[in-house]
């Protein structure tokens, strides 16, 4: 019976009905707890959570986040400034600025390690990024 709820289930995978699917994977895996089951639902579930991840990212918002927490940073309230950047960060994984951004605020808040990762991280984005290799060369 659970082979059979999992042939189900990967088909509600096909489909795009991944909630659905981790359901019915869990169902099968109460009638067989079988390693492919197990590992099957694992892919569904991966592939749930990424699919999360690109709906919820919007660099209109992002960029929204960013001028809020460029405020709040020049006010001086570096704990919420970083708050903001990391969810423009999340919204908008592409833009170097609010990596940038959040470097400089990790470093006024003395995690340099964590500052490094960022800067290093625009660099990649763009090469070419002179703010970044700047606030790179002041976390070491």
């Amino acid at each position: 019976m659970g082979k059979a709820i999992a042939r189900k289930a990967l088909a509600l995978s096909k489909l795009g009905k991944l909630e659905e699917s981790l359901q019915a994977y869990d169902e099968a895996l109460l009638e067989n707890n079988h390693y492919d089951i197990k590992e099957a639902r694992k892919k569904v579930e991966k592939a749930k959570k990424e699919a999360e991840t690109l709906a919820y990212i919007n660099p209109e918002i992002a960029e929204q986040h960013k001028a809020r927490g460029n405020e709040l940073f020049t006010g001086g309230d570096f704990v919420n400034a970083l708050k903001e950047f990391n969810e423009g960060v999340k919204r908008d994984p592409s833009n170097k600025f609010l990596y940038s951004n959040r470097c400089a605020c990790l470093l006024k808040l003395m995690d340099p390690v964590s500052a490094l990762k960022d800067a290093e991280h625009a660099i990649k984005l763009d090469p070419k990024f002179v703010k970044a290799w700047a606030r790179k060369g002041t976390c070491h």
